[in-house]
């Protein structure tokens, strides 16, 4: 890939998407090479969003991740993706797409070189899954999506990949 290559991942459940990502982001171990710039910034957002320090409010939390300097050049709610009452309220308090939203908001901040999304429009609006889209479509960096989202499939850039599953052996 390079640096504005756009790229879906489909593919039934169990079919290896969410592996795939988490073998481009270096968190897995495949049996095949994978080949990155030496210094690449890669950031991922998994389905599962934990958070250290869930008393911590989801301010603090972003601050803390992005930095302080970040965090006040590019506010948390500057980013539309939490509500205003919600950016005081401790990360544990959250709903699980106010977490993920959180997660997003922290990988756009400061956005990588590398960005690897899995089913980024779960929990979303469909005023942020287009807004999202929009970012994409124009952001700085290279981009692939893991997803099942039909509307996103549709509308993507950029090229799609399909994977299937591996047959039990």
């Amino acid at each position: 890939m390079t640096a504005g290559d756009r790229l879906v991942v489909s593919g039934p459940n169990g079919a290896g998407k969410s592996t795939l990502l988490a073998v481009l982001a270096g968190r897995l171990h495949g049996s095949g090479t994978v080949r990155r710039r030496p210094g690449l910034r890669v950031g991922l957002l998994t389905q599962d969003t934990v958070f250290d320090r869930p008393r911590r409010t989801a301010r603090s939390v972003y601050a803390d991740v992005v930095g302080a300097e970040r965090a006040e050049t590019v506010p948390l709610s500057s980013l539309g993706l939490l509500a205003s009452a919600d950016l005081d309220r401790p990360v544990a308090d959250l709903s699980v797409g106010q977490r993920r939203r959180l997660a997003l908001a922290v990988l756009v901040a400061d956005p990588p070189e590398l960005l690897l999304l899995d089913e980024p429009t779960n929990h979303l609006s469909p005023t942020l899954c287009d807004e999202l889209e929009e970012a994409l479509n124009t952001g700085p960096g290279a981009v692939v999506v893991a997803s099942h989202d039909r509307r996103l499939r549709a509308r993507w850039p950029g090229r799609e990949l399909t994977v299937t599953p591996t047959p039990p052996r």
